[in-house]
């Protein structure tokens, strides 16, 4: 009987595909009793995109931006018809008591959103989300994960099919039209850490001197103050290059040290003043305590040490990265199951679908990079 192979390549578009589909039964369970046929027929769609997309090397280059500027110019009229205040998901909450208690010269981690929930990621996700808090708007700053995929895909030259392809699937994907809609802001975290990871890749092509060093340090230290659970695919990262001889142990010393200053560092601006109300209640204590045990966090992090055993290629860094992100979130799922059961942790929320999208970048990029003419190696 011959054997079936399932390539890398065939496992992130399902992945992929399957993430879009979690969330269109989730959320089409709401509208349709048909649900799971709603949700097969949507995925089918996205396959037919990728299936046709040669034929998207036909249109001109300038597409891409159309098809932004009228998804941005949809969502505009979106945010302005559903308010925030209307949706069960309240990032957009989080960020904003965040700051109000920082300009009120309040300690800033004992926010509470308009649901209640306090502000559990890092010092770095908030300065990020800034000037979309001036503005008023932290949808735009949603719409941003686009705009940071093409430009990976920009930085990697990769061909106008691919592009638009690219492009096309995350707008339509139904977890990004999610994300939007809701402002939440997962997949412009992951996509920031999957450019720094190809731009430390090409960094890398030549010798490596001070200025990049600090440069990279100083750029992981702020990523990784988004989110710690972002230390995974660094954790793969720095394995492969030092398990192919691209870096040297003392410039990897030199590198984390340089990054756990600057991620301490973004604390400052935020616990100043506020030192013991800050040991009552951090962003550690917080994500230890709604995600799953630490016990469980810790199991993840070895699992992204054991990747040194199976990377082989550049490429292989982001598909990993993206599988044990996946496997992450199943472990949140099973830990949120068994303690309550499947319909209260995925069909009423108890356990959050958006870490889903943790994984998605890196899924993307890797069949993007198995498709590209211009691979990293």
């Amino acid at each position: 009987m011959e054997t079936i192979k399932v390539s890398k390549k065939q496992i992130s578009l399902f992945l992929f595909l399957l993430i879009s589909f979690l969330f269109a039964v989730k959320y089409g369970s709401r509208i349709t009793s048909s649900y799971i046929l709603l949700a097969s027929i949507i995925s089918a769609f996205y396959l037919f995109i990728w299936k046709k997309r040669f034929v998207f090397g036909r249109f001109h280059s300038k597409t891409i931006y159309i098809l932004l500027a009228f998804f941005t110019l949809l969502f505009s009229i979106v945010f302005y018809k559903i308010t925030p205040e209307s949706l069960n998901v309240d990032r957009w909450s989080v960020i904003t008591s965040f700051w109000d208690n920082y300009f009120n010269n309040e300690y800033v981690y004992a926010a509470k959103s308009h649901k209640g929930n306090p502000p559990g990621p890092m010092p770095f996700y908030y300065i990020i989300a800034l000037p979309f808090y001036f503005i008023g708007e932290l949808g735009f700053l949603s719409i941003m994960g686009s705009l940071v995929f093409l430009l990976i895909l920009k930085y990697l030259k990769s061909p106008n099919y691919l592009k638009v392809t690219t492009i096309l699937l995350i707008l339509s994907s139904t977890f990004y039209l999610w994300e939007v809609t809701c402002r939440s802001n997962v997949f412009l975290n992951a996509s920031l850490i999957v450019f720094s990871i190809v731009y430390f890749f090409k960094t890398m092509e030549n010798k490596l001197n001070k200025v990049n060093l600090i440069a990279i340090g100083i750029i992981i230290g702020l990523l990784l103050s988004t989110r710690n659970v972002f230390v995974i695919p660094y954790i793969v990262f720095f394995l492969y290059t030092l398990k192919f001889n691209l870096i040297s142990i003392k410039n990897i010393i030199i590198i984390g040290l340089i990054a756990i200053t600057t991620f301490f560092a973004t604390f400052l601006p935020f616990i100043y003043n506020h030192f013991e109300e800050f040991k009552k209640i951090n962003p550690f204590i917080i994500q230890s305590t709604y995600l799953m045990p630490f016990s469980y966090t810790v199991f993840c992090v070895v699992l992204s040490f054991i990747s040194f055993l199976v990377v082989k290629n550049k490429n292989d860094v982001f598909f990993y990265s993206g599988i044990i992100l996946f496997i992450t979130v199943i472990i949140h799922y099973i830990h949120l199951i068994g303690v309550s059961s499947f319909n209260e942790a995925f069909f009423e929320s108890r356990a959050d679908i958006s870490y889903f999208i943790l994984s998605a970048p890196f899924l993307l990029i890797h069949f993007i990079l198995e498709e590209n003419v211009k691979k990293l190696d």
